[in-house]
């Protein structure tokens, strides 16, 4: 069996980049990837990694990435830097993985060792921002105490046992107030988590000291992670802070090497690390993963946006004992938002034949050949394709 196509298939979402492709062969399978990078980027740049895995055996990704990563990556002058040379490389390294368990007809679990979990808890991803206000009012606003107690309570109904708001840097006394009142409001058995995020951390005058008095701020709360308090590749900054907080401190969503991962895990940086399949690959999260967990870090990816993702994190973090919780979009907050509903299709039922299966707060562990999804289904990614991008103040 040889690789025959690498195919660019889109998609196009309303809010958020994202681009899909599928690896083809000679023997007729099909393997299925996504990576979080605008399609027309990735599509040239697939264009020019093509011709090194044309005629090549599908059935070694891990292999195929080191040759992308050293014989295209590095002969274009970024051997050790990521970018979107290293998205489009996992969308193929996803479909590679995805193509091998089609193949050999088993889940991608199994290839990876074998599942020590059967279902894994997932959070509900929410935000403070509030997008119907901001659309009515032309500027940037955000929810009341009143609406975001409602929501946590709306996610617990659904039966999410874990939820996260993107905040930004809001923590004066009134939002240290509405801090108080979702955590009253969900109860302690509930996990609540908090991102302070991009473009809080590039704030003029942020400082690890102004993270840590915020810190210092939420211990009452008990959140299970503070995320992304500082720049992304601040290890130091990152080690400071994680020693002198109570909170579980979070970070690497926007880490696209094994390089940029271990400097966290030799200098036990954080406590969570967000490595996200769609950005970096399957190879290289399962590495990632592998080593959190020798180092007693924890392992939480980053990433609701598609069923592919969620499908990879699903696999792979099944075969580690560091990895409870798996990124999940949170419907109810985003109830009459114009984007819901492409969303809903970008990320979960439409675009693939069998997506991942929540219940409870948990996702079930797929046992079908590859990612567990099957192929893509062109019609909803053509639907989803012609909806006119929407932006917010």
């Amino acid at each position: 069996m040889k690789i025959s196509a690498i195919r660019p298939v889109g998609l196009q979402m309303p809010v958020k980049h994202v681009a899909l492709l599928q690896v083809e062969t000679d023997a007729g399978f099909v393997g299925i990837g996504a990576t979080s990078a605008p399609i027309g980027v990735i599509a040239a740049l697939v264009e020019d990694i093509e011709p090194l895995l044309l005629g090549r055996d599908p059935t070694d990704p891990t292999g195929l990435w080191r040759l992308m990563f050293e014989g295209w990556q590095a002969q274009r002058g970024r051997g050790g830097e990521g970018g979107v040379g290293v998205n489009a490389m996992a969308a193929i390294d996803m479909a590679l993985w995805d193509l091998k368990g089609k193949a050999e007809k088993r889940p991608l679990h199994e290839l990876l060792g074998g599942a020590v979990q059967d279902r894994i808890m997932v959070y509900a991803s929410a935000t403070a921002y509030d997008y119907i206000a901001s659309l009515e009012a032309g500027q940037r606003c955000f929810k009341s105490t009143e609406k975001l107690v409602d929501e946590c309570r709306a996610y617990v109904g659904q039966g999410f046992k874990a939820i996260k708001f993107g905040w930004g840097n809001r923590f004066d006394q009134e939002h240290i107030e509405q801090i108080a009142a979702m955590r009253q409001a969900v109860g302690p058995q509930v996990h609540l988590m908090l991102d302070f995020g991009c473009p809080a951390y590039n704030g003029d005058g942020w400082t690890v000291d102004g993270a840590i008095e915020i810190v210092q701020k939420l211990e009452p709360f008990g959140l299970f992670f503070f995320e992304e308090a500082l720049q992304p590749y601040d290890v130091a900054g990152f080690a400071r802070l994680t020693a002198a907080s109570s909170t579980p401190i979070a970070t690497g969503e926007s880490l696209v090497t094994l390089t940029d991962f271990n400097h966290f895990i030799e200098r036990r940086a954080v406590n969570v690390l967000q490595a996200d399949a769609q950005q970096i690959g399957i190879t290289v999260f399962d590495e990632v993963a592998r080593r959190a967990e020798a180092a007693d870090i924890l392992c939480i990816p980053h990433c609701p946006w598609t069923a592919l993702a969620i499908a990879a994190h699903l696999q792979v973090l099944s075969t580690r004992r560091n990895c409870p919780m798996i990124e999940y979009i949170a419907m109810a907050g985003f109830a009459g938002v114009p984007f819901m509903e492409p969303l809903k299709r970008g990320m979960t039922a439409h675009i693939v034949e069998t997506p991942p299966v929540f219940e409870d707060g948990y996702l079930l562990l797929d046992e079908g050949p590859g990612l567990g999804l099957g192929q893509f289904v062109m019609e909803a990614i053509a639907e989803v394709d012609a909806l006119e991008p929407i932006k917010f103040p």
